[in-house]
């Protein structure tokens, strides 16, 4: 009995590790990028330290394309759920997509605020966005119309 416990609550660790893995990944990268653009102008101001100022830059710029690349490879990862793109069909922006695919999995908007490391209001505002781009009137309709 025990073991089967244990075993059932390694496997249900990885898979949430699994599933916040990209948005805790996004979110670090766009911290740190963000962090050495602000630390731009600070080292301009306090003297000339363009051997230090350059790289910084550089590496901003590059954790923002890792940051793409990222997202692009999670939404080619997960569109799979969607039975069409209706993400393109309804002009969705990629946070609104992100969320639907979240949605049609079946996870509350808590659950959802708690993976994307974003606010609850943020992921209502964003499902209001997706239902009335979408035609639809709830999250249940959502679900009916777009669901497997």
């Amino acid at each position: 009995m025990s073991i089967t416990f244990l075993i059932y609550f390694f496997l249900t660790i990885k898979n949430e590790v699994k599933r916040q893995r990209y948005f805790k990944t996004q979110t670090y990268l766009g911290l740190t990028s963000i962090l050495s653009i602000i630390l731009l102008p600070l080292l301009t101001y306090f003297g000339d330290f363009q051997p230090i100022t350059q790289p910084l830059v550089t590496m901003a710029f590059f954790l923002v394309t890792i940051m793409e690349i990222n997202s692009y490879l999670y939404r080619l990862k997960n569109t799979y759920i969607l039975k069409r793109n209706i993400a393109k069909e309804y002009n969705f922006t990629n946070r609104e997509n992100e969320i639907a695919i979240q949605i049609i999995k079946g996870n509350s908007y808590k659950k959802i605020s708690k993976n994307m490391f974003i606010a609850y209001s943020t992921v209502r505002k964003h499902a209001s966005n997706v239902f009335i781009k979408s035609n639809v009137s709830n999250k249940e309709d959502f679900i009916k119309k777009f669901g497997k």
